[in-house]
Parts: structure tokens; sequence; C-alpha cells
């Protein structure tokens, strides 16, 4: 087509007026007002994320940071159990028996905690001639008679240690055999009147406490015949520090069944006794 032919044919358009109609600036006024609201909208939405987006962060720091601490304070727990769990199983108790070889009677019978926590050890001396329910060492009933005939009856201290748990009701872990004669030594009791009345009014307690050094204590559970641990040994010789006596005379009486001279300890003084003999060794 040439070009005079395309100037006639548009030509028209060059004497039109180009108008707008209200309704056209209505339409395009709403476009404009459309336009901005989601403009506005878009900057509401930007600064609403921009500021969440601080706060989510903070969020997930909280989060990431107590999951790395409970690992931390967990393992922490248990450590301090486990070392408390040592210091425990390193605590012991025990009997320690002074045996007699001529007569084969426990003449001594001296029941012992040992707290490694505090370095300590507590003693309770029981009575010769208490009234007891002697067990063997399997734990079966024999009869009753004087915890001194519990050594004879077995030849064994299983035996006395089974009876003395079964007495007190509380579980001993080792026994220690000591001869007689040492023990006496060490309390500087002299043979005759002055033993029989020792062992007959339980003086034990009293001379333990006034002529036993820990060093004597240590030699006398060193020179026994023991089913001690060496490591448990090794333990209690380097590290005890004090000796307590626990004594149970106020709950002991005196007694004559069938013409023969007991002692009886009080249920409740055995309860007693056994509770503080528990909490010594932290259970």
């Amino acid at each position: 087509m040439k070009d005079k032919d395309k100037k006639q044919l548009f030509s028209y358009l060059d004497d039109e007026d180009l108008t707008f109609t209200k309704e056209d600036r209505v339409k395009t006024l709403n476009k404009i007002h459309k336009k901005e609201r989601e403009k506005q909208n878009n900057t509401s939405q930007s600064r609403r994320i921009n500021r969440i987006g601080p706060i989510l962060g903070s969020v997930v720091v909280i989060i990431l940071a107590i999951g790395l601490l409970i690992p931390t304070l967990y393992s922490q727990e248990r450590a301090d159990q486990q070392q408390a769990s040592q210091q425990n199983d390193l605590s012991f108790s025990a009997l320690l028996i002074g045996e007699n070889p001529a007569s084969h009677r426990s003449e001594f019978n001296i029941l012992m905690t040992y707290n490694n926590s505090d370095k300590s050890v507590n003693l309770v001396p029981i009575p010769r001639d208490a009234y007891v329910e002697i067990l063997n060492a399997e734990g079966d009933s024999l009869e009753k008679d004087k915890l001194t005939h519990a050594y004879a009856f077995s030849r064994s201290p299983e035996a006395v240690l089974t009876t003395v748990s079964h007495l007190f009701d509380f579980p001993i872990d080792y026994y220690s055999v000591i001869q007689t004669e040492e023990i006496k030594k060490t309390l500087g009791i002299s043979e005759g009147v002055e033993r029989e009345e020792v062992m007959k009014e339980d003086r034990v307690g009293k001379l333990i406490k006034e002529q036993v050094s820990i060093s004597q204590f240590k030699d006398l559970i060193n020179g026994s015949q023991s089913n001690f641990p060496p490591a448990t040994v090794n333990q209690f010789d380097n590290n005890l520090e004090s000796i307590q006596v626990i004594d149970m005379e106020e709950g002991i009486e005196e007694k004559i069944i069938n013409g023969i001279y007991y002692k009886k300890i009080n249920n409740s003084v055995l309860k007693e006794t056994s509770q503080k003999l528990m909490q010594h060794l932290g259970e």
C-alpha cells in the first residue's frame, strides 16, 4: 500500500477529538486507588516480615541453645550421680569377730560401718551373752542361744555374720576374724576377774573410746583373717580419720532363761541402731 493511500485511510483520526467520559475517569481512578492499596499492603507485609524475622531468629537461637544445654546438664547430673555412687560403693559394713581358738567361741562381736565420704567408722559392740536366734551360713535357723556360741555351732565366720545380720535386720558386707588375745591386748584387758567383768558389764565400747587409736584399730583389721577385697582394705587403711562408738546399753536387759544368764536387746533399740548405721552408709 502506498503512503498516500495510508494517509487517506487514517486521515479521519486526525479529525476526531480524543475525549474521556465520566465512566472512563471513574475506572481510571479505581485502578489508581487499587494500585496504591496493593502497594501499601506490600509495604505493611514487608514491615511485618522485617519485624518477625529478628524475633524468629531469636527463638531459633534460644531453641538451639536449650538443645545444646540440656545434654550438658544431663551429662553433669549423670557424672555427679556416678561420683556419689562410687563414693557409696567404697563405703561398707563389716562384723569384727573376736575368736577364742580354745573354745571356738566369739567373745567379741563388733558391728562396723565405714563411710568413705567423711572417712569415718561407726562401731557397735554387741554383748557376748546376747540372746539371739542363731543361724548357719545359709541362713537356716538352728536355735536360740548366746551370740558367743554362734561361731562354735558352725566353726564359720559366715554363720556369725548371718546371725548378726538377722538380729539387726541389716546387710553386712564383710567379716574380720581377730584373735581374742589381740583385742584384749589392744583394749588393755587382763585375764581373770577383770576380763569377766568387762565382758559381763559390756564395757567394751567404753574401752574402745578410751584405749583404741585409729592406728591401733587399723592394725587389728590388717592383722585379721577377713574377706575384705584388697581395694577396700587400701581405701580404709589410707583414709580413716575418725571412730565413733554407738552404745546400746540402755536397751539391754538381763534375763535368766532355764537357769542360764542372758542379755536381751530391746527390738526398738535394734531397729534404731540399724537405722543409724544405714544413714552412716549414706543409704
